[in-house]
C-alpha cells in the first residue's frame, strides 16, 4: 500500500513540474520583445511566440485562440488631451487584458492602441469567458476613472489548425476591422474547425470550415462569393 502511494506522488509531482515547464516555455520572454509603456510583449515577441504555438498547435492537433483588439476612442483623448492621459488609457487597457487571461496566456501590445492575444490551447467558451472578463473589467475602470475605455475586436479560434499562421492574423485583423465598423465595445468571432463529414471534400478543395463560437457575440456577414 505504501508504494502504491509512493507511485501516485511521484506521478502527480512529474505531471506537475511537467505542466510548470511547459507553461514557462510558453511564456518565456523574447529578448528586446518588451513594450516600454504597458510592460506587455511587443509585436516582435508576440509574433514570435505565436509562431511557436501555432506549430505546436498543429503538431499536436490542441486549439488555440488568436485576437487583435483596440481603443475605441483613443484617437479623439490623445487630440484633446495631454499625451499622458492616452499613455494612462493604454496602460489600463493592457493590466485589465492581463487580469482576464491565464498566466500562460499572451497579452501584447502591437503598437499604438492596437493590442492582441495569443490563448493556447483556449476553446470557443475559453476565448468568450476572457473577452467576457475583459470588457467587463474596462467597464469597472471606465466607471471609476472617467476615460472612454471602450474595446472593439476580432477574435479567431482554430479548432483545426489554419492554412497559416498569417491565415489566422488575417482573419482575426479582418474580423477587428468588421466589429468596429458595427459600433463601440464590440468584438467579432470566428470558429475554424475539422470539417464535418457530410461535407467533406477532397484535400486539394479543402477549406477551412467555419461556425459560430459558443459565447454570444455579433458575427460578420458571410462573404459574397463570386459568380
Amino acid at each position: 500500500m505504501v508504494w502504491h502511494i509512493a507511485v501516485i506522488v511521484a506521478i502527480l509531482a512529474s505531471g506537475y513540474d511537467l505542466f510548470h515547464r511547459v507553461r514557462a516555455q510558453r511564456r518565456q520572454r523574447v529578448p528586446g520583445g518588451t513594450d516600454e509603456l504597458t510592460r506587455l510583449e511587443n509585436r516582435r515577441a508576440f509574433y514570435e511566440l505565436a509562431g511557436r504555438e501555432f506549430e505546436r498547435a498543429r503538431r499536436y492537433q490542441h486549439p488555440f485562440t488568436i485576437a487583435y483588439f483596440d481603443l475605441d476612442d483613443f484617437r479623439e483623448v490623445s487630440h484633446l488631451f495631454p499625451q499622458q492621459v492616452g499613455d494612462e488609457m493604454l496602460r489600463l487597457v493592457g493590466g485589465a487584458a492581463r487580469s482576464s487571461v491565464r498566466g500562460s496566456d499572451v497579452v501584447a501590445r502591437l503598437g499604438g492602441d492596437q493590442f492582441a492575444l495569443l490563448l493556447p490551447e483556449a476553446g470557443p467558451e475559453a476565448a468568450g469567458a476572457a473577452v467576457k472578463k475583459l470588457q467587463q473589467t474596462l467597464r469597472e475602470l471606465a466607471d471609476e476613472t472617467g476615460l472612454p475605455l471602450t474595446v472593439c475586436g476580432g477574435v479567431v479560434t482554430c479548432l483545426q489548425p489554419a492554412e497559416s499562421l498569417e491565415a489566422a492574423i488575417g482573419a482575426a485583423d479582418r474580423l477587428l476591422h468588421g466589429a468596429k465598423a458595427a459600433g463601440r465595445d464590440t468584438f467579432w468571432s470566428e470558429v475554424i474547425m475539422p470539417q464535418p463529414i457530410e461535407g467533406f471534400e477532397p484535400t486539394r478543395l479543402r477549406r477551412a470550415y467555419r461556425v459560430p463560437p459558443g459565447f454570444d457575440l455579433p458575427m460578420p456577414p458571410p462573404l459574397d462569393r463570386p459568380r
